[in-house]
C-alpha cells in the first residue's frame, strides 16, 4: 500500500451558490439547503483523495481550540486522523466561497496564524518514523517550513502545491521551490504563462516534475530530465458544478498513480479523470473513488487525450 504523509491546512468552509457575478445586493434572504458548511482545505482535500484511492495516509496539521476547530476535530476523529500528528492552535483556518452554476467562484481564505506557526520537528520525525512514507505532500504554508530540511535529510521526496503562484521569484515560497521533487500549481495567476513558469523552475531549481492545472484547458506535466512537456485534456465526465478542490485532487491522484508505476504522463491522465470527477460533485462533495473505480471511469468514458507540446 502506498504510504504518504500530508502536511497542510485543514479549514472550515462556508459556501453558497449565486445566480451570477457580480452578486446583486440583497439586504436579507432566506433559503433552504443552499448554504454549505464543511471541513475543507488543501491538506484535507489531498489526504481525503489519497485515502479514497487506496493510500495509507497520515495527516500533519493544526486544529483550533475554538468552535470551528471542534468541527474539524470531529472530522479527523471520524477518519482516524486525530493522532499525534495533530497540533493545537488558537483559531481554525476558515474560508468563504460564492460560486455560480458554471463553476465560477469567488473565494476568500482566512488562514489565521498558520503562516506564523512552526510545527514541532520532533513530532514530525515521529510521524515519519511511524509512517515511513514514500512521499511527503508538503503544503507551502508557514507552519510546514521547519519540516523541509528534515524531509530532505531523510531523502524522502517532497511534493508541494504552489496554488495560485505568480512566478518563480515569489518570496515566501522559495524554501519549498528549492526542495520539491514535484511542484504543482494553477495557471490562473502565472505572470508569464505556464511555459515561462516551467522554464524558470528548470533553470533555477531543476525541478524534476512540474504540473500545471489549466482549468477547462486540462493540465501540463513537464519533465526536467529531457525537457519534455505533455498536455492532457480536461475530463469533466459529469459536467461542472464546483471547481474548488480540483487542483488538490489533481495532485493527489497524480502522486498516487506516479508512485504506483513511475510513469508521469499516464499518472496525469488518471489525475485529470479524478479532477474531472471532483468538479462534477458540487460544493459539498468529497472525493470518494477508489483506484479501481477511477480506472473503470476511464474505461467507460475513455482516457483523456494527451499530446506532447515540447
Amino acid at each position: 500500500m502506498t504510504r504518504v504523509v500530508v502536511a497542510g491546512v485543514v479549514s472550515v468552509r462556508l459556501s453558497k451558490q449565486v445566480e451570477g457575478f457580480p452578486v446583486p445586493l440583497v439586504s436579507s434572504d432566506v433559503i433552504s439547503g443552499g448554504v454549505g458548511l464543511r471541513v475543507a482545505g488543501a491538506g484535507w482535500a489531498a489526504a481525503t483523495a489519497l485515502r479514497a484511492l487506496g493510500a495509507d495516509v497520515r495527516l500533519v496539521t493544526y486544529v483550533g481550540v475554538d468552535l470551528p476547530g471542534r468541527m474539524v476535530e470531529h472530522g479527523l476523529r471520524a477518519r482516524g486522523w486525530f493522532d499525534n500528528g495533530i497540533q493545537l492552535c488558537a483559531e481554525q483556518p476558515r474560508s468563504l466561497v460564492l460560486y455560480d452554476a458554471a463553476g465560477t467562484r469567488c473565494a476568500t481564505s482566512d488562514l489565521r496564524a498558520t503562516w506564523d506557526l512552526r510545527y514541532p520537528v520532533d513530532v514530525y520525525e515521529s510521524v515519519l518514523d511511524d509512517q515511513n512514507p514514500e512521499v511527503v505532500l508538503l503544503g507551502s504554508v508557514g507552519f510546514t517550513r521547519p519540516l523541509i530540511d528534515v524531509t530532505v535529510a531523510r531523502q524522502v521526496p517532497i511534493a508541494t502545491d504552489m496554488q495560485c503562484v505568480i512566478d518563480a521569484d515569489y518570496p515566501r515560497k522559495q524554501d519549498w521551490l528549492r526542495a520539491a521533487t514535484i511542484i504543482s500549481c494553477s495557471h490562473e495567476r502565472l505572470a508569464g504563462g505556464p511555459m515561462a513558469w516551467i522554464e524558470a523552475l528548470w533553470h533555477r531549481f531543476a525541478t524534476p516534475v512540474t504540473i500545471v492545472g489549466c482549468g477547462a484547458d486540462g493540465a501540463l506535466v513537464a519533465l526536467c530530465h529531457d525537457r519534455a512537456v505533455w498536455h492532457v485534456a480536461a475530463a469533466p465526465t459529469r459536467g461542472v458544478r464546483y471547481v474548488g478542490g480540483a487542483g488538490d485532487t489533481l495532485l493527489a491522484a497524480f502522486l498516487y498513480h506516479y508512485l504506483d508505476h513511475g510513469e508521469p504522463v499516464p499518472a496525469l491522465r488518471s489525475a485529470a479523470l479524478a479532477a474531472g470527477w471532483m468538479i462534477g460533485g458540487g460544493a459539498d462533495y468529497e472525493f470518494d473513488l477508489s483506484a479501481r473505480q477511477l480506472a473503470d471511469l476511464g474505461v467507460r468514458h475513455g482516457e483523456p487525450e494527451v499530446h506532447r507540446v515540447r
